[in-house]
């Protein structure tokens, strides 16, 4: 049940995450691609929303441990992404993105280590 319910919401978020990345294009054509609120907040939230579906989809997925401890960590990297783009520029947004940048190390690093033929 937990599990069934898990990949509901990962589904939805996915879903609201497409339509974000639709209201991001739109938004970018609309002002000729020029940088604006409309694009940094609608990727944002394309980001959060897909590193959200991922945690659910992963904590809603029957494997190893250790496998879905990588999911989670890619999909909460995702997520911190996106909300580092609501922050005003400062010493919380480098934080935020230190840890960001230390999560995908780490991330894909368990992920080279446990490939079935090692590291390179």
């Amino acid at each position: 049940m937990k599990s069934s319910l898990l990949r509901k919401l990962s589904g939805v978020l996915f879903l609201s995450a497409l339509a974000s990345v639709a209201c991001l294009l739109a938004s970018d054509i609309w002002f000729r691609f020029q940088p604006s609120r409309q694009h940094r907040h609608a990727g944002a939230l394309a980001l959060i929303l897909i590193g959200s579906s991922f945690v659910c989809a992963q904590l809603g997925a029957a494997r190893r441990w250790n496998d879905r401890l990588k999911g989670i960590l890619l999909g909460t990297a995702f997520a911190l992404w996106g909300c580092e783009q609501y922050l005003a520029p400062g010493a919380l947004v480098t934080a935020v993105d230190s840890l960001v940048v230390t999560v995908f190390v780490v991330d894909l690093a368990l992920v080279i280590f446990s490939s079935p033929s090692g590291p390179p």
